[in-house]
């Protein structure tokens, strides 16, 4: 088994489909050269300085050919325009090697010939041109190209045989190359999107990663700034309770830190149950009296986590944006759907304001089907939360 070169395992799976259908493209366009020299050595009668001639025009015009196939192909591909030089040189090369081909060989001539050395000829230099074009060109004009072409081939043998031949050649050729191109321009709109879903794979999980670690942060960060202002009361006052406080404290930077850590590895769970004995504890602390209705330990994991992250959220809010006394959280479950209502007493800033608390809880809710509302009455902000018994 041959060896694998370097060269081509160091190229991308887009660039080594590209490379598996450029080049024999550009091989049948060199391809040129070699059939004028197989037609002019299979000539009994023939001009050698005139041959010598139609041969370095035909070199020259394979050449230009390769140079132009691969313009057509970068501006089918991305746009480039094709410079107009790299269409009048090949075109100029063909008419060139028609008139060097009628000097090389008594049996091509202008206005008669033979038909049979009139084809292939016709189909080197005019459809050597014409295939050169086709990536670079719609349908319609396309077949301008191929008709005008068997024109040509046409009227400079004055005869039928060589625009028929002509034509069918170049329908066959330039569907192959018109097909080629297209599978590449596929090849690469393929690996392009594997880039960009690759991107927003990476972006997704840059804004979960920062969904999280504002949910917990800011919702830890708040339980600490609530109880270092208790402690600091109390201890002004010499109470005893100060120290407990500062304990509690102390637990919830090492909770913060557990919490980090797992945000982190991507395994952290959220229990209902831990979450609204947080919140009732937490909010009691901050002066506010919570009452909990309901029992959610029944419910599916992914519903548990994605209401604790609710309730997480909702009584960082309720701390930060309230002046709220009274917090009422209520779980109403049925075997179809399963609610969960927050309210509280003490509105201060718009539910829809502070950050991406409430947006990313939207999130998590329409991963599941749930759905989140946010609403006041005088006095009173409400959060409800719907989410299917079976997410």
């Amino acid at each position: 088994m041959l060896p694998v070169p370097r060269w081509w395992l160091e190229r991308s799976r887009a660039e080594r489909f590209d490379i598996t259908l450029r080049w024999p493209l550009y091989a049948l366009t060199g391809g040129e050269l070699l059939l004028a020299v197989l037609i002019t050595v299979g000539q009994r009668d023939v001009h050698i300085a005139g041959a010598v001639l139609f041969l370095a025009v035909v070199a020259a015009h394979t050449t230009a050919n390769l140079f132009l196939l691969r313009a057509a192909i970068s501006r089918y591909l991305t746009g480039t325009p094709v410079a107009g030089r790299l269409i009048a040189v090949p075109a100029a090369l063909t008419l060139a090697g028609l008139l060097a081909a009628d000097l090389a060989f008594p049996r091509f001539g202008w206005g008669g010939g033979e038909a049979e050395l009139h084809i292939p000829i016709s189909i080197v230099l005019i459809g050597g041109l014409t295939f050169a074009l086709t990536p670079m060109l719609r349908w319609l004009p396309l077949l301008a190209v191929i008709i005008a072409g068997a024109a040509v081939a046409g009227v400079w043998s004055l005869q039928l045989d060589p625009a028929i031949a002509f034509v069918s050649w170049a329908v066959f050729i330039v569907f192959t190359c018109r097909v080629s191109v297209w599978t590449l321009s596929l090849g690469w709109e393929i690996d392009r999107s594997r880039a960009v879903s690759a991107q927003l794979a990476i972006a997704e999980e840059r804004l979960r990663f920062a969904r999280d670690l504002h949910d917990t942060l800011g919702h830890n960060l708040s339980l600490v700034a609530v109880q270092s202002e208790l402690a600091a009361a109390l201890a002004t006052r010499g109470d005893e309770k100060a120290a407990e406080q500062m304990l509690g404290i102390r637990q919830i930077a090492h909770d913060s830190l557990r919490e980090m850590r797992a945000v982190v590895s991507g395994y952290r769970t959220t229990d209902l149950a831990s979450e609204l004995a947080g919140a009732q504890s937490v909010l009691r602390s901050a002066g506010v009296d919570c009452r909990v209705i309901g029992d959610g330990s029944n419910l599916p994991p992914a519903t548990q986590a994605a209401l604790g992250w609710v309730v997480r959220e909702a009584t960082t809010n309720v701390i930060r944006h309230s002046n709220a006394t009274i917090c009422k959280i209520e779980l109403d479950l049925s075997p179809d759907l399963t609610v969960l209502r927050m309210e509280n007493d003490g509105v201060r800033a718009s539910a829809e304001t502070g950050g991406t608390g409430i947006a990313g809880l939207r999130e998590r809710l329409g991963s599941l089907g749930g759905t989140l509302t946010v609403g006041s009455t005088p006095g009173h902000f409400i959060l409800v939360v719907q989410l299917p018994a079976t997410p």
